[in-house]
């Protein structure tokens, strides 16, 4: 059986990956952006997630394509063979949610802006400076969880640990999430902006997520709050935040995905718009997850899943399976049964 690993991390733990697959299982681990391409052809499994139409097309004993992540947008669904699945990952909360408090604090305690003043010698403190600002605490802020899944549970409970009012909205708000004070439907999204001081967006992008908060929404929002974008760069319409954020609409916001990425090498401006050039913004490169556990784990996600394709036994955390065509019945020449 024959693996393409083209997922960054999952090639940096080949050696890892490939004993807890055992035998039986050729692992080819692409060091290079085009050097796999070529390997489709044989493939049995595709460890990635990007998969275009294109390159999907020639994967032609592709069975499983597993992505080493919880997203799996960039795999052109329609292209895959016919009875592929399609499986993905997660473990990546806990990391993320810490993440999320680290951006709402530095964002509450202007850190960047101070640590710039300091650096050029200018103590931005009311003890030396008497325009400077008083901060304030998170205690008895509200948080607002737009998407209550895995990220958003642990959001939850390291801001209740902070002493925060935490609110959600989900998809299905029936389901019971004991670390939520309130939880709404997507019809209650207006109102979680309005009472919320702290924003955090985890959504998955599909078409009905795609531009969710665009300028009325983000007009719902409080003056003094702050967003966190830890979900897809489009679910947010990008100059309608970038204007909300120039305008002082909001009072800032930590971005961790983009609305462009770097096709090739790792150069590229993740945006049309020169957020970078704004005081009340904090930009990271898509790595709110990355923790050396978070891939770890995902390390032995993927392993399993490649054994159980390999074993014959049943996959976990299967998201899509292409549907196997069924020929039409043809007649038989004899009338008997073939």
């Amino acid at each position: 059986m024959q693996v393409v690993v083209v997922d960054p991390m999952q090639v940096r733990l080949a050696g890892q990956l490939a004993a807890s697959v055992g035998p039986g299982v050729l692992l080819k681990c692409a060091r290079s952006a085009d050097d796999w391409h070529s390997w489709l052809a044989k493939a049995d499994v595709f460890v990635g997630s990007k998969l275009p139409a294109e390159l999907a097309s020639r994967a032609g004993s592709l069975r499983l394509v597993q992505v080493a992540g919880a997203g799996y947008e960039g795999i052109a669904l329609d292209h895959l063979r016919p009875g592929t699945v399609v499986a993905n990952t997660f473990h990546h909360g806990r990391a993320i949610a810490e993440y999320c408090v680290m951006a709402a604090l530095a964002l509450s305690r202007q850190l960047l802006v101070e640590d710039r003043a300091l650096r050029g010698g200018h103590w931005r403190s009311v003890f030396q400076d008497s325009a400077a600002p008083v901060h304030e605490s998170l205690a008895g802020k509200t948080v607002g969880l737009i998407g209550y899944g895995e990220i958003g549970t642990h959001v939850a409970e390291l801001c209740h640990a902070l002493g925060m009012r935490v609110i959600a909205v989900r998809r299905n708000p029936a389901t019971p999430a004991a670390a939520v004070d309130w939880l709404g439907g997507p019809q209650d999204t207006a109102r979680l902006l309005a009472e919320s001081d702290v924003v955090v967006v985890t959504v998955p992008l599909a078409e009905q997520t795609r531009g969710l908060l665009d300028a009325r929404m983000l007009a719902r929002m409080k003056r003094s709050a702050f967003l966190i974008n830890v979900a897809r760069g489009p679910v947010i319409d990008e100059r309608a935040l970038y204007q909300a954020l120039v305008d002082g609409r909001i009072a800032g916001a930590a971005i961790d995905v983009w609305w462009n990425y770097p096709t090739t090498g790792a150069d590229a401006r993740p945006s049309r718009l020169p957020f970078g050039d704004l005081p009340n913004v904090l930009m990271t490169p898509h790595t709110s997850g990355v923790t050396s556990d978070v891939f770890e784990r995902r390390m032995l996600d993927v392993a399993a899943n490649i054994r159980a394709l390999r074993d014959g036994t049943s996959l976990r955390n299967v998201v899509f399976r292409r549907p196997t065509k069924t020929p039409a019945p043809s007649a038989c020449p004899t009338g008997g049964i073939r």
